[in-house]
């Protein structure tokens, strides 16, 4: 019972004191006068109504907040039992019973499963042997989903796990397919993540990038995903890194002649990311810092040799 519950208690025991000791005070005394007694007792028997009508609708008060609070446990007990046997199911499709391997198919249902199931730490767990260089059995961009929504997870474990795992993997995707990036990053930026997430999925984008083709499109993609952090990053260190790595795009973009850049949902404007160019600094951190510089000495060397149109499938949707 709660402390509300308690209170209301109280008071109806209270009041229904007061019904059983008014009464007989009123009447025992009143009773006796001789003129007047109708009146009075008139108004004796309206205020015991009232006590009456208002301790009722305490009580029922206090039974109906009972009632209320049963039912709302037990419709959470069933929930979790309903979201742990799903799980469980799910968790069959993964790892089937007598030894079978699961094939690609029921391997992303289950991993998804769990993601929807609030369990994305469990599938994103499940996914470091799944998604092994080896002998990957899901497809990057079921991957890429599991990691995704680890990210926008409220599992500080399952974050950094989720960016691990793109950091492990980046050279292995594609910057210019959407599918292949964390639509959680995707111009945009988790500011509440540790800093070694935020390093590990710095590091994956830039990996990815390198890795990729050297055309516009990657150009454009890495700018606009570079500037998501900038923007939403509070940490003047981070900013400051970030700023490095974008100044050394700034001048092929330039030599490209746009002044808007798009990629996913996000614009942004070549003033916006030569601003943020601006606000390079060094990291107070040594080893950072040369890290950074290394990085941003690459990007360099990779957008200078950017050049041409995409021509594979899909590359009318890269403008956007």
């Amino acid at each position: 019972m709660g402390r509300d519950d308690k209170k209301i208690v109280f008071f109806a025991a209270g009041v229904l004191l007061m019904m059983a000791v008014l009464p007989a005070g009123l009447l025992l005394g009143p009773l006796q006068l001789g003129e007047g007694e109708a009146t009075r007792l008139a108004a004796v028997l309206t205020f015991i109504g009232v006590l009456v009508t208002a301790s009722v609708s305490l009580i029922g008060l206090m039974v109906n907040r009972q009632t209320e609070h049963r039912l709302q446990t037990e419709q959470a007990e069933q929930s979790r039992q309903l979201r742990l046997d799903a799980a469980m199911r799910a968790g069959q499709l993964i790892a089937p019973n007598g030894g079978a391997s699961s094939d690609p198919a029921a391997l992303a249902s289950g991993l998804l499963a769990l993601t929807k199931l609030d369990n994305a730490g469990l599938a994103v767990t499940l996914l470091v042997d799944l998604w092994s260089d080896e002998n990957p059995r899901v497809a990057k961009e079921t991957a890429v989903l599991i990691i995704d929504a680890a990210l926008r997870s409220p599992s500080s474990n399952a974050q950094l796990i989720a960016a691990e795992l793109l950091c492990r993997h980046a050279t292995r995707l594609n910057p210019c397919q959407s599918l292949h990036w964390p639509s959680a990053v995707e111009g945009c930026w988790i500011p509440d993540l540790s800093p070694r997430a935020k390093l590990l999925l710095v590091e994956a984008l830039v990996n990815m990038t390198l890795a990729g083709p050297p055309d516009e499109s990657a150009l454009r993609a890495v700018a606009v995903r570079l500037y998501g952090i900038w923007r939403e990053d509070s940490d003047d260190r981070v900013r400051g890194c970030i700023g490095k790595l974008i100044d050394s795009l700034i001048g092929r973009l330039n030599d490209l002649g746009y002044k808007d850049f798009m990629q996913g949902t996000q614009r942004v404007m070549l003033s916006e990311l030569q601003e943020a160019a601006r606000s390079r600094s060094n990291n107070p951190d040594g080893y950072l810092d040369r890290l950074s510089t290394r990085f941003a000495d690459d990007l360099r060397d990779w957008a200078q040799r950017c050049e041409g149109l995409p021509t594979k499938p899909g590359c009318l949707a890269t403008a956007h």
